[in-house]
């Protein structure tokens, strides 16, 4: 979004410094989707074109949705200016607390509002007469040569000086402590604290992105992926008008690298777990195309993405674990065939041989719970439908991990390591059925199965009959992989449509 020259007249100046100082205060700069909501909105209100804020044109124009963008199923934008709502009202509670005009985005609305803070008049001055006559001898204090008016100028100067000196520290205290407060405050009512983006410095993971871009790629989790720079061989590929389904972020599946190349990717010296992501785009059909790779010269199964997926434009993973730099300090990819192809890749530090733990909200969303874990947006999922609820939520910790829910026939595939076993936690609570929540029927209202890679995990599972505080963590042990490094879990109706909150998966190792 350009907004170095926007139309603006004089009466809109105060109101183009305030959007500067916001955008230039840090506060988004690990939120791009967030910055691109306000850059956008703010755009078309100097421009006089509020009429034109649409969610539609705000998921398309501001946030590359594509242009089949459905709100009913995707709720990136009310989720955005959510977010972005709390964010505002979080930096004029701290760092812009003394700013004349201030930004508000109204909820449930998307048009900006520039509010002016009203000025606290103070109080008249008494008049002279009334204060104390200086010129009056105080008891107690010694003679001295010095004329009084210097003395009391001085007296002055140095309780000024003081005044600016305690004002300066207790600005300090005020803006330290106010996060703080707020986390004191979240952990008070049984929520967590937002989590920092990945994607930050204690972020150790590195993500590439292959095709044809030349600049980074942020996602929707604060994520970014570098551009393809560590292959050579082959050729690069754009499929832009796909419709990818697993992820909400397309733009890294509609690009890729195919054919025979080599990929030498630099890390530290460590363990790693090495997460591979495919979508054919190409329309291939199953047994028409397959992927012959090695790691570290290491050959692996060959790979028909179309058969795991189970068609095309469909998101799938597949993880390595126990893997380390060669002598030359990098990592070794070689694709042999020439169906071979790879969208992205993520190499992060673990010492596991099953791998890094899984944990993801069923939105587009992230999460940081009160044991420093984090929960990022929903991956791997196909079929089913989103629903966004922020009322009613449980009354437990980390309440915050219900606010989504995927609901309708839906599956997940949810890659591992081959041969390794996991603890699957699936999270449920009901958000309609029931009189807690102004909602029709109760027990027996919503009935449905789940299964893992063909195994019955529950039967007649009815969240509303089993959950208490409102809401069911059900934990299943020793599951294993398919052969080909999956967890294929199947969610089935039975009465009324299946919902799932959240999911976690934790190598047992």
């Amino acid at each position: 979004m350009v907004l170095a020259n926007p139309p603006i007249n004089a009466a809109q100046e105060e109101e183009w410094q305030e959007l500067q100082a916001v955008l230039q205060s840090g506060l988004l700069d690990k939120a791009s989707n967030l910055r691109k909501f306000l850059e956008f909105v703010a755009e078309q209100h100097f421009a006089g074109n509020t009429e034109q804020i649409k969610e539609y044109s705000i998921a398309v124009q501001a946030l590359h949705r594509q242009e089949q963008f459905d709100p009913q199923s995707d709720t990136i934008v009310r989720v955005s200016a959510h977010t972005l709502r709390k964010k505002l009202e979080q930096y004029y509670a701290t760092t812009g607390a003394d700013h004349p005009i201030q930004i508000r985005l109204p909820a449930g609305k998307y048009v900006l509002q520039f509010e002016r803070k009203r000025s606290t008049s103070m109080p008249p001055a008494a008049p002279r007469e009334t204060l104390p006559a200086l010129e009056e001898p105080l008891e107690g204090i010694p003679p001295t040569s010095l004329p009084r008016r210097i003395i009391w100028g001085c007296l002055a100067l140095v309780g000024a000086a003081a005044l600016l000196l305690l004002g300066s520290n207790l600005l300090r205290h005020k803006q330290s402590g106010t996060q703080e407060s707020l986390v004191s405050a979240a952990k008070a009512a049984g929520n967590s604290v937002p989590a920092e983006p990945v994607g930050t410095a204690q972020d150790r993971a590195i993500r590439v992105r292959f095709g044809v871009t030349s600049h980074p790629y942020v996602d929707v989790a604060g994520q970014t992926w570098l551009t393809d720079q560590y292959c050579k061989g082959g050729s690069t590929f754009s499929h832009p008008n796909r419709e990818i389904q697993g992820t909400d972020d397309p733009a890294l599946f509609q690009e890729g690298r195919e054919g025979k190349f080599q990929c030498r990717i630099p890390v530290p010296p460590g363990s790693y777990q090495l997460q591979l992501l495919f979508a054919d785009t190409a329309g291939d059909k199953e047994a028409a195309r397959q992927v012959d790779l090695s790691i570290n010269n290491a050959a692996t199964a060959a790979l028909d993405i179309v058969d795991e997926a189970g068609g095309d434009d469909v998101v799938v993973g597949k993880v390595y674990a126990g893997i380390h730099p060669m002598d030359d300090g990098t990592i070794h990819l070689d694709f042999t065939s020439d169906g071979s192809f790879v969208n992205a890749a993520e190499i992060a530090p673990s010492n596991s041989d099953g791998g890094l733990p899984l944990r993801m909200l069923a939105g587009p969303a992230m999460f940081h719970d009160d044991q420093g874990n984090t929960w990022l947006p929903e991956r791997f999922f196909q079929g089913g439908r989103r629903a966004f609820h922020s009322d009613n939520l449980p009354k437990a910790a980390n309440s915050k991990l219900f606010e989504w829910e995927r609901y309708g026939h839906f599956r997940y595939l949810i890659p591992v390591v081959v041969g390794k076993e996991y603890k699957v936690r699936l999270y449920f609570s009901e958000g309609w059925f029931g009189k807690n929540n102004g909602g029709p029927g109760g027990v027996g209202s919503r009935v449905f199965d789940v299964y893992c890679n063909g195994v019955t995990l529950l039967k007649d599972f009815d969240i509303a009959r089993d959950q208490k505080d409102g809401m069911v963590l059900v934990t299943f042990d020793h599951i294993k992989s398919t052969s080909h490094g999956m967890l294929e879990l199947s969610f089935a109706p039975d009465t009324n449509y299946p919902l799932i909150n959240a999911i976690q998966v934790e190598p047992e190792d």
